[in-house]
């Protein structure tokens, strides 16, 4: 038990592994996979609860979402949602989770405490992304084939407007200070940054095939994968800069930023590995092997502090 208390200590990241149907759990403080959890069919989108001190998995190919406790390490249930997971994403308050239809136009909330107890309702064609709003009264979704963000009430889950983006917009992020929706548009090779209160937009340049973001904790670097370029870019939000372009992995995909140790980590589709960089001096500093096709798409490091 004494083990088992240890193991909850500290900060990890939770990757999910499509091609072997697990979740790998990698202690960010050792640099090593600590735990592999079975999990549903083609595991790929991740959302953290902290205060749950639980993990979301969404299995796209078994139409389940798995619920794992951190303290445990163990999968404590599967919920059927008879829609393709792909993206999902919890609300502030973890009372609800968000789940998006791979092969529909539509999305579902599930109540966290009754999972049973889900809601659908309309988004565009396609939608994969999804993140709230710091104050929790919109959901923003990315569309990737009808080239928008749908916000919605959160509610009433009706939508609030549209919003054109560019082209295969897929993974979203909210800037640190809540004020803006990074949008990863795959095609396009850009990022929108969508202002939640005006629906404005701007465009910065990515390097090929952006597959996801991350910023720093105070806004001024924003880290992008780069999927057919097997890097990453550093961007200076003020600007819009690349400043910098990192070699990782082949088919670079998911990618999150851990404040504590103040490493990028980036789940590396093609070579099975992650890659961990120092954002102090924007080098990997290591590489950790995982099972197979890992791609950790969404918010997938849990900081220990952040439920307390």
């Amino acid at each position: 038990m004494l083990w088992a208390n240890n193991a909850a200590a500290g900060n990890f990241a939770y990757i999910t592994n499509q091609g072997s149907n697990t979740v790998s759990v990698l202690d960010i403080d050792s640099r090593k996979v600590t735990h592999t959890i079975a999990v549903g069919k083609a595991p790929v989108g991740v959302a953290i609860a902290d205060k749950q001190q639980r993990i979301y998995i969404s299995n796209a190919n078994s139409q389940t979402i798995s619920v794992i406790d951190h303290r445990s390490k163990q999968q404590l249930q599967e919920i059927r949602v008879n829609i393709q997971p792909v993206g999902i994403a919890l609300s502030r308050d973890e009372k609800t989770l968000y789940a998006a239809d791979w092969e529909g136009a539509q999305v579902i909330a599930i109540e966290t405490a009754h999972p049973e107890k889900q809601t659908a309702f309309k988004a565009g064609k396609t939608p994969s992304g999804m993140v709230v709003s710091a104050d929790n009264k919109k959901l923003f979704i990315a569309n990737r084939d009808s080239d928008d963000i749908t916000v919605i009430d959160t509610r009433t889950l009706k939508q609030i407007t549209r919003v054109p983006v560019g082209i295969h917009p897929f993974a979203l992020t909210l800037s640190p200070d809540g004020k803006t929706v990074y949008v990863v548009n795959v095609v396009s090779n850009s990022l929108s940054l969508l202002n939640v209160e005006t629906y404005q937009t701007q465009t910065m340049k990515t390097g090929q095939h952006p597959y996801g973001a991350a910023a720093t904790p105070d806004g001024r670097w924003i880290y992008v994968t780069n999927n057919h370029a097997e890097s990453v870019s550093v961007i200076e939000s003020a600007t819009g800069k690349i400043v910098k372009t990192i070699a990782v992995g082949e088919f670079p995909e998911g990618i999150d930023y851990d404040p504590v140790s103040q490493l990028v980590i980036v789940a590396n589709w093609g070579t099975d590995n992650l890659s961990l960089i120092d954002t102090r001096t924007n080098e990997v500093t290591s590489i950790v092997p995982c099972e197979k096709l890992c791609r950790a798409f969404g918010r997938f490091i849990f900081n220990t502090g952040a439920s307390k």
